[in-house]
Formats: structure tokens, C-alpha cells, sequence
């Protein structure tokens, strides 16, 4: 399905567009789609449409339910893709409602946070397909990237089913090794000194900003409260929407993880503070055992997945073409030593005498010369 026209925005706490109690056309309970929603119900609300997380990306068009692509059981199955001509920006969204009504004279509603992403406001226009697995992705290039576990092992971070720092650590070490197997100039940062959150978010930044690079990558692991149930991996950006979309969802895919998408966010130090585009990752919540369980079965598909949107697939590394085998070298000659020795050689082994070599004059009277 492609369409075009103009657009608005729909769903959370501050539509007000909808009514409290209103509903979603095929999405009849959270545990549906988990990551599309907030993790308890507004106050004073009670229908799904005003407890979607408008920071998720998501959408709403008139599907046509008796299309097979497009029934309400496929349309949780796929993702579409949202285009601004305006922007040129675009990105992946999550099929969430039916609407918006014709006499609107527009084609999608979609959530503000995908709004703002796309750099656009409403009655701008969109392009939209579906399902956007039909679409080639672009690649990611990135020829030298920053990558740092948050906290520092003297400042602990969250600590729960697993250890945010040093489960940070593993991940930042691993990706950095796929990362130069790429041939990226990845470089690595753990903090091991700071004892104090403020000394740990400038050391951390100041060592980014030492560096030659195209981009900065900060790896954290995320915590609510302790929980059997999945809670699911996210992407922290300012301005690097696309990244962390396509971020998000590979470590998603790559682990099992519910995805709970990219997050605007303009508070955090690290995102603001850096001076080239950077994002953070949210791997997965400590404090889940879910999550913790899918993390450590999948620890080397989630690593790859990350060097992947960053630095392509591994096969897609160009090798320098093989140069003409060497000429064999010749073994060097070894020179010759001649030695002469008059008189008795004792030879020992091992520090003990096994023998004589040559005649010995102990004991023996000297000739006489004749006169």
C-alpha cells in the first residue's frame, strides 16, 4: 500500500482529540503491543488511544481490513514507512489505529514524537507504504566512532538481575572488536577513576571530545523495577532519530527484546554535551529477568547486530586484494669455525667429568735434547 497527503497527530496523554475511555481499532489490549504503549494509564483516563507513548512511532490510515496485507492481525506483523518530501527525512513506524476520517481530508495521523522527528507539523504532507519490509534499507557508514560504557566502576550504575557497568563493558568491548574487524576506527572508553556521577559524565565527554570521529555511542542498561516481564530495549537521541530507530530495532530483533523504539531526549548531559551526533543505548532493563535471560543466550547476536547499523554487515568489509607471494629466502650460511686445541680437553656433562680428549703431559718427564 502507498499513499500520500496531509497529516496530523494522534494518541497519548495530551490528545485530547479523543475521549478518556476511547479505544483502538485492532489493538484491544496492551499485551498486544506492549512497546507501543506507557508503562501505566494516565490519570483520569481509561482507553488505550490516550496511553500510547507519544515518543514511539507510530501510525494511523485507513487500512483496508479485507486486503490480506493489510487485515488486523497483519497489520501487528509489519512496520510502515513514513517519508517527508519536505525534510527528505523518513523513518519506520508501527501500524497503531484506523483513521484519520476522510472529511479531514487528510491520509495518516501519526504520534507527535514521529511528528517531530520528521521535522514537520500538522497538514504537512507524507509519503506512507506498507508493509516498508518491501523497501531497501540504507546502509550506515561511519568510518570512526567513540563507543563508552556509562558510570564507571567506582560509580556504580544500576545494579539488578545484572550490573550496568559491567555488563556496559562487555558489550562496548565487543562491539569495538567486531567494529575494527570492519575496518571502522572504533575507539573504546571505560571509566575506572570518577567517584562521583558529575566527575563520571565530564570525563566520560571530555574523552569523546578529544577525539577525531563521526559519531558518539554511549552504552547503558536500563532499570524500573524488579520484574519477570519483558520490559524491552530503547535508543536515546536528540538529533539522530533515524540511527536510533534503526538501532532500536535491530538490538530488538537481535535479542528478543520487546521494542520500546527511539526516545527524544534533551535532558540527558551525554547527548547534550558531545559535540559530534551521538546516541545511547538503553540495551535492555537489568531489573527483568526476562530480559536478563534473553540478553546473556543472545550476548553475541545483540553486539553484532549493533556493529552492523554501524558499521555494515561483516561480509560487505572490503579485503585488500592478496599481493604476489614472496620469494623464499634462502636459509642463511652459517660460518664455519675452526679450532685447534694441544693439550688434554676434560669434557663434562652435566657438571661431571665423562672424559678426556688429547694427551696429557701430567706426570711425564720432559725429553732431553740431544747436545
Amino acid at each position: 500500500m502507498q499513499t500520500s497527503g496531509k497529516v496530523s497527530w494522534f494518541g497519548g496523554p495530551d490528545d485530547t482529540g479523543v475521549s478518556p475511555s476511547e479505544g483502538l481499532a485492532f489493538i484491544y489490549d496492551v499485551d498486544m503491543a506492549p512497546h507501543l504503549f506507557l508503562e501505566s494509564q494516565p490519570p483520569g483516563t481509561t482507553g488505550l488511544a490516550r496511553r500510547l507513548d507519544p515518543e514511539m512511532f507510530f501510525i494511523a490510515c485507513r487500512w483496508d481490513y479485507d486486503q490480506p496485507d493489510t487485515s488486523k492481525t497483519e497489520l501487528l506483523k509489519h512496520m510502515a514507512k513514513v517519508r517527508s518530501p519536505k525534510t527528505g527525512k523518513e523513518f519506520l513506524c508501527y501500524p497503531a489505529d484506523w483513521g484519520p476520517n476522510a472529511n479531514t481530508g487528510r491520509v495518516a495521523d501519526i504520534s507527535k514524537g514521529l511528528m517531530e522527528a520528521l521535522g514537520i507539523t500538522t497538514d504537512d504532507t507524507v509519503e506512507v507504504t506498507y508493509p516498508a519490509a518491501e523497501q531497501e534499507e540504507r546502509p550506515m557508514t561511519y568510518e570512526s566512532i567513540v563507543i563508552s560504557s556509562g558510570h564507571s566502576t567506582k560509580c556504580q550504575g544500576a545494579i539488578g538481575v545484572l550490573n550496568e557497568v559491567a555488563e556496559a563493558t562487555r558489550v562496548v568491548d565487543e562491539v569495538t572488536r567486531r567494529l575494527r574487524d570492519r575496518g571502522v576506527n572504533a575507539i573504546s572508553f571505560h571509566d575506572t577513576v570518577s567517584t562521583s556521577s558529575n566527575e563520571n559524565l565530564n570525563r566520560i565527554v571530555n574523552f569523546h571530545n578529544s577525539k577525531q570521529r563521526d559519531l558518539d555511542v554511549s552504552v547503558h542498561f536500563n532499570a524500573h523495577h524488579t520484574t519477570d516481564d519483558p520490559m524491552g530495549c530503547e535508543v536515546l537521541y536528540v538529533s539522530q532519530a533515524d540511527l536510533a530507530d534503526r538501532m532500536s530495532a535491530a538490538i530488538a530483533e537481535s535479542g528478543g527484546f520487546k521494542d520500546r523504539g527511539p526516545k527524544k531526549r534533551t535532558d540527558l548531559f551525554f547527548l547534550n554535551s558531545t559535540e559530534e551526533p551521538s546516541i545511547l543505548l538503553e540495551v535492555c532493563f537489568v531489573d527483568s529477568t526476562h530480559d536478563a535471560d534473553l540478553y546473556e543466550e543472545q550476548f553475541e547476536a545483540i553486539c553484532e547486530s549493533i556493529a552492523t547499523v554501524l558499521g555494515g554487515a561483516a561480509t560487505d568489509v572490503e579485503q585488500p586484494e592478496p599481493g604476489p607471494e614472496p620469494e623464499p629466502v634462502p636459509p642463511a650460511e652459517l660460518p664455519r669455525v675452526d679450532i685447534t686445541v694441544t693439550g688434554e680437553v676434560l669434557i663434562y656433562v652435566n657438571g661431571e667429568q665423562v672424559g678426556t680428549k688429547g694427551r696429557s703431559t701430567r706426570g711425564r718427564k720432559p725429553r732431553r735434547r740431544s747436545s
